[in-house]
């Protein structure tokens, strides 16, 4: 199974409805790079842990569902906030958070006794050089019993959750593969 949170699909033709022109080619190379993600891993099912639609059902959440649905996977979407203005108008399998082999997936962390794997948070982590320059990267948080998930979506951003930082392995994320810190 692949876990993939926070596609935001639609935000380009949200930010284009509101005057801010953006491109659909950020989405199409989100669902490609998932493409091969999918494929590379042999993945039989994909699960989205939230917010794979960013608003209101636009052209880009169409093209979203035609193209997971032409995957060879199972397609399903744990509903996240976000996904609540789409899915009525969307062919794609959605559920609520649930447990799988005693792990809760859900968008948004809860207070359970189970190991939780979750978005929502668009995790990030500041790297700095010596000459004070830096660069923010989205990144994984994990804890003891918590995986937090980058945001795949290419629009999305990332924030420094520093309570999660302390107490977090950080893993961060490129194009290049994963990096610990």
């Amino acid at each position: 199974m692949l876990l993939i949170a926070d596609v935001h699909a639609g935000k380009a033709s949200h930010f284009r409805n509101n005057g801010i022109p953006l491109s659909t080619d950020y989405l199409l190379n989100d669902l490609h790079t998932i493409q091969t993600l999918q494929q590379r891993l042999n993945a039989t099912k994909i699960c989205f842990l939230g917010d794979l639609y960013h608003t209101l059902s636009n052209e880009e959440n169409l093209l979203t569902d035609q193209f997971l649905n032409d995957l060879e996977s199972e397609i399903e979407l744990v509903i996240g906030n976000h996904d609540r203005h789409s899915i009525r108008h969307s062919t794609i399998k959605c559920t609520e958070a649930y447990e799988l082999d005693g792990i809760l997936l859900s968008h948004e962390p809860e207070e359970t006794s189970s190991p939780n794997i979750y978005g929502h948070l668009h995790p990030a982590y500041s790297i700095g050089g010596k000459g004070r320059q830096s660069i923010k990267m989205p990144c994984f948080y994990v804890g003891e019993k918590k995986l937090v998930l980058p945001a795949f979506g290419s629009l999305n951003g990332g924030r420094i959750y520093k309570n999660l930082v302390k107490s977090s392995q950080i893993i961060l994320t490129s194009k290049d593969g994963l990096i610990t810190v």
